[in-house]
């Protein structure tokens, strides 16, 4: 589905009663980020899984969890105080831990602490094996949220509760890194996250000027077209006017780089 979208090939949907694109609905629904990330972490092969979990929950605690089981997304957790259910984004279960997501998108609305109290009390009822909970918000955390992740962990000290809090960011900075060393099947998987995030509008495609200029010609005849821009200054209205022909060829191929990759100047 994710290929279709990125090629307009997905048709157009009824969305309060208006037809909009996959593509606009994509940057609207924070879920369809959620499964596309997700849904793809048990394909990876298990080093780069554990290399995921690990820029998300620490190295340590990601070597502890073993194999991953089960995914369930957006599952209906009979709910506490009152509430007939809560529904997480994402419970992962593995061998001694369930890790318990929740997702927020670079824009929108925060965490809520309350939110999370509600989702844990929800699945330790639901938590027939007595598996470990770790709890990890992804994305738009409070700049308080050390705190209370902290007082969080203390409520819930006899399940040993762990919290972390990342942002996407930082996330997307590691697995870029991890990219160009990974193998080819886990490479392909990053590629469509980084498709995934660029279509969610978390990342636009960047180049330093250094890494544009070998699109050029050769350096000797861009130098010369450069050169050419220096001179080209105006002149007073009394001064014989001296026409400079300028060859353009040479940055064509810039240009063409620029339209197709919608890179941006740094």
């Amino acid at each position: 589905m994710l290929t279709a979208i990125l090629h307009g090939k997905a048709g157009r949907v009824e969305l309060d009663g208006l037809p909009v694109s996959w593509r606009q609905l994509f940057r609207k629904r924070e879920d369809l980020l959620t499964a596309v990330f997700f849904g793809r972490l048990p394909y990876l092969s298990d080093e780069a899984q554990e290399q995921i979990l690990a820029l998300l929950i620490g190295k340590t605690l990601a070597g502890e969890f073993g194999q991953l089981r089960d995914i369930r997304f957006w599952p209906k957790l009979d709910g506490t105080e009152g509430r007939k259910y809560v529904e997480p984004d994402v419970v992962l279960e593995f061998n001694e831990h369930l890790l318990l997501v929740e997702v927020k998108p670079p824009f929108g609305g925060s965490q809520s602490s309350q939110q999370w109290r509600n989702e844990i009390q929800s699945l330790q009822s639901n938590n027939d094996d007595e598996k470990n909970i770790v709890l990890l918000a992804l994305g738009r955390n409070m700049p308080g949220w050390r705190a209370m992740a902290k007082k969080l962990e203390g409520e819930f000290e006899e399940l040993n509760l762990r919290v972390f809090c990342r942002e996407w960011h930082d996330l997307l900075s590691a697995i870029s890194s991890m990219q160009n060393e990974a193998e080819t099947r886990d490479a392909r998987i990053y590629a469509d996250w980084f498709e995934a995030f660029h279509l969610f509008g978390m990342i636009t495609a960047t180049a330093p000027f250094s890494d544009l200029l070998p699109l050029c010609s050769s350096a000797e005849i861009l130098n010369e077209s450069f050169a050419a821009l220096q001179q080209w200054a105006p002149k007073a209205q009394n001064q014989h006017k001296t026409i400079t022909y300028i060859d353009w060829t040479p940055l064509l191929p810039l240009v063409r780089e620029l339209e197709q990759e919608e890179f941006q100047w740094t």
